[in-house]
């Protein structure tokens, strides 16, 4: 009954009746996946811009932020959108920094032909009020997904380290579900926060409004590079599997694959930064290539070949994969200059992948 009411409530956040084209390209992906076995590229991650109007305690762009960089411009998100495409993807994602601050967003949220696909966009929510809910809905966006910390207003707006945060954070959830726009919560909880107040609060937030609750496991990158004491341990682990099995509302991206559960990155999930650096997910800072020196089919291709992205790992690569974090993510650690580039980070396994060609 579990799997059944997951898959409504998915049915209920992908397929727009407003978006016809979007419905048949999810129907082709569905049946590509559970039928012929061959889960596409499903989901593209663009962070649009670093800049941010907050400065939040597990903040990782201002490491990634280089203004000397060329950055990707609209005709460049819609050549990316329609390769991705021709990959499978029916779901562009638009994150910063804070994209709410970015004036060119619905210009290029239109670029990824919003009619086709399914968009969302990932905001602190401060800066959401009805005409920017407006604004959003026009240019075709179907999901907004909201950073909440803690359902305890003090320790969300302490971690944001802005006063009223929470607050308005609740009135971008509220606005977004007034006018039609599904949301989501993103939360990432440490072995401080997983057993805490502020979450169960949130857990009970989302069963409430009927909303799906996010929990993002914590990395060491950003602020957070030598912070290993908020990792989760074994039994952290079991006891956020726990938390997922026990409500339809609550995931981690795991569960949202179209293949098998686990780690979906390079398989199904690219994120690409301002500077058209291509990762297998935000908190890996390991360029696999650059859209403006290869196309997204070769640099997709050859990470593939890489035995941690062939597979669905059943831990999370940059979180609690312990072989994978110390062979390849600490290379990353206390680097001047970020992302390193795919060779310095898999060297060894790229000469083996084309050895045992």
């Amino acid at each position: 009954m579990k799997n059944i009411n997951e898959f409504l409530l998915n049915l209920k956040y992908a397929f727009r009746f407003n978006k016809p084209l979007l419905t048949a390209r999810l129907t082709s992906a569905l049946i590509k996946s559970s039928v012929f076995k061959k889960p596409p590229l499903r989901y593209v991650d663009f962070s649009i811009d670093f800049a941010c109007n907050l400065k939040c305690k597990h903040c990782f762009a201002t490491v990634l932020r280089d203004p000397r960089r060329k950055k990707m411009s609209t005709d460049d998100y819609h050549k990316v959108a329609k390769d991705c495409m021709k990959l499978g993807t029916v779901n562009f994602s638009f994150q910063g920094g804070e994209p709410i601050m970015m004036k060119n967003l619905p210009d290029i949220i239109r670029s990824c032909q919003p009619n086709k696909n399914l968009i969302s966009v990932t905001t602190n929510g401060t800066l959401i009020n009805e005409k920017k809910i407006l604004e959003l809905k026009s240019c075709g966006v179907d999901i907004l997904t909201v950073s909440l910390d803690s359902s305890i207003a003090k320790e969300h707006d302490e971690f944001r380290r802005e006063t009223g945060a929470f607050d308005k954070a609740i009135n971008a959830i509220k606005l977004a579900k007034q006018h039609g726009i599904n949301v989501t919560i993103g939360t990432v909880v440490t072995n401080q926060t997983l057993y805490s107040k502020g979450l169960t609060g949130l857990i009970d937030l989302a069963k409430d409004l009927q909303l799906l609750l996010y929990l993002i496991l914590p990395v060491p990158a950003g602020e957070w590079i030598n912070e290993t004491d908020m990792l989760l341990s074994e039994k952290d682990l079991e006891y956020l599997y726990s938390l997922t099995s026990s409500s339809k509302f609550i995931r981690t991206d795991f569960q949202a694959n179209l293949g098998e559960y686990g780690c979906g990155a390079v398989k199904e999930i690219l994120y690409l930064t301002p500077y058209g650096d291509v990762f297998a997910c935000p908190f890996m800072h390991i360029s696999l290539g650059n859209i403006f020196e290869e196309s997204i089919f070769a640099i997709r291709e050859r990470a593939l070949k890489i035995p941690y992205f062939k597979k669905y790992e059943q831990r999370c690569l940059v979180s609690s994969h312990k072989e994978f974090i110390n062979k390849h993510l600490s290379k990353t650690f206390n680097k001047e200059q970020l992302p390193i580039s795919f060779g310095e980070a898999f060297g060894y396994e790229i000469r083996n992948a084309k050895d045992n060609k």
